[in-house]
């Protein structure tokens, strides 16, 4: 993965289905029912900085990102099985310490000169 900090890949994140919007996700670019509910895996650069977050914008910090990935799987067939534990448990198992450390961490993943220099500016 490198600098850009994402495999590329598409992978379905357990989010809870909207149904006013039933977004079947890179299904709909592919027509494969095994694309459905998979999204992109998006970079991490800057993540501190990207809100909201998920393709949806759903979720407005980091901390609502994570408590997802720790209680809010919601189970469907193609899964990402890393979010699938070997005791059937959907999620990835974290301490709220273990959390506020992973934040801590992906923080530390915010390019501020990049961010700040006046070449990307819009104005």
């Amino acid at each position: 993965a490198g600098a850009l900090q994402t495999d590329q890949s598409f992978r379905n994140n357990g989010l809870a289905i909207d149904p006013t919007y039933n977004d079947i996700g890179r299904e709909r670019v592919t027509g494969f029912p095994a694309d459905r509910y998979k999204f992109k895996v998006p970079n991490l650069r800057n993540v501190e900085v990207t809100f909201p977050y998920m393709h949806d914008g759903r979720f407005a910090n980091l901390e609502a990102v994570l408590e997802h990935y720790r209680s809010g799987i919601q189970d469907t067939e193609n899964l990402d099985p890393v979010l699938r534990q070997t005791d059937g448990t959907l999620g990835i198992p974290m301490t709220d310490e273990e959390k506020a450390r992973i934040i801590d961490f992906l923080k530390t993943l915010t390019d501020f000169d990049f961010i700040f220099d006046d070449r990307f500016s819009e104005f």
